[in-house]
């Protein structure tokens, strides 16, 4: 989070494989004004809902269950439905490692479809296992990558 800027005040959090939900969470706490989450399992958007509900941010969250690199094959219409305020994304996609070797040409295609809709000052986050190639990163941002053993941080804004 620090990488990013430490703060995302005005802004909303785009969570592309939510897990536990916990990035979504921590950029609201930072000011995030929504986040939208999303997960393809039921029981990890049943556990993000309930943890919403216990943290009292419910009516800020949008939890999707969706495989959302099939939902952002329709991506501006998908957006347009959700309504969402006209402020820059903090996008963060943190995939389980094996799909960047199943659906990397997938995934690199999805972050150019979320880069080229997201408005200016977007920032975006991406993770890999450290012998992921960089090649899977798309060539349209400027990435700042750190390696955190076994993984790689790649930050970038779109300006």
């Amino acid at each position: 989070m620090n990488l990013m800027g430490g703060t995302f005040d005005d802004s909303i959090a785009f969570d592309l494989f939510a897990g536990t939900g916990v990035l979504g969470f921590e950029a609201l706490s930072r000011g995030a004004t929504r986040a939208v989450l999303f997960d393809i399992l039921a029981h990890g958007v049943l556990e993000i809902r309930k943890n919403c509900e216990a943290l009292g941010i419910k009516d800020r969250v949008i939890v999707l269950q969706k495989d959302v690199i099939r939902w952002s094959e329709a991506l501006e219409q998908n957006l347009t439905f959700l309504r969402l305020e006209d402020l820059p994304w903090i996008v963060f996609c943190c995939p389980p490692y094996a799909l960047w070797e199943s659906q990397g040409e997938s995934l690199q295609k999805m972050l150019e479809m979320w880069i080229e809709k997201s408005p200016s000052r977007s920032l975006f986050a991406v993770e890999l296992e450290d012998k992921t190639p960089l090649e899977l990163l798309p060539t349209c941002l400027e990435w700042d990558v750190r390696v955190y053993k076994p993984a790689r941080m790649a930050i970038a804004e779109k300006v």
